[in-house]
């Protein structure tokens, strides 16, 4: 899918439901594909699209956040004595783990998937350093994750 100012396509969901704004500003009016060339046309194994379709977005927005937010965070926060150093250093770890995922040996595409990545994080993480609530940011984590389970099905069904 190719974003236009023009049109509206099903890839455009995420932003509606919070999920990579900046991937999505990023393309707004030029040709920068919202895939990568290639991503998922026919070279994922079945027991991955069994996997992602079923298993990973109802548990991984949890684990995401527990582990993030609630476990490393706080600690971390504890041992450098300063939030604003915490924030950063879970933010950065957080967002280099997502650069990574679909994993695809071109460092264009990793940075500019870190640089997608890094204000969502950056946002969610200022969220729960303020309020100290996981379960709303559970909910919204779990809507982006839904909504690239959807993407990921769409692709697979009608291809890229």
């Amino acid at each position: 899918m190719i974003p236009s100012s023009e049109s509206f396509a099903f890839t455009d969901f995420p932003i509606l439901l919070g999920g990579g704004p900046a991937q999505q500003l990023a393309g707004l009016g030029t040709k920068q594909p919202y895939l990568y060339p290639g991503l998922l046309a026919g070279r994922v194994p079945l027991w991955a699209v069994i996997y992602s379709l079923s298993v990973w977005w109802m548990i991984w927005s949890a684990t995401e956040e527990v582990t993030y937010q609630a476990y490393t965070l706080p600690r971390l926060q504890a041992l450098a004595g300063r939030a604003w150093f915490a924030i950063l250093l879970v933010s950065f770890w957080w967002t280099l783990q997502h650069s990574f995922l679909p994993l695809i040996p071109d460092w264009h595409y990793i940075i500019w998937r870190f640089l997608a990545f890094l204000p969502g994080v950056m946002v969610m993480t200022l969220i729960y350093q303020r309020t100290r609530r996981l379960p709303p940011l559970i909910f919204a984590h779990y809507l982006m994750d839904f909504s690239a389970m959807l993407m990921t099905g769409e692709v697979l069904v009608n291809g890229p």
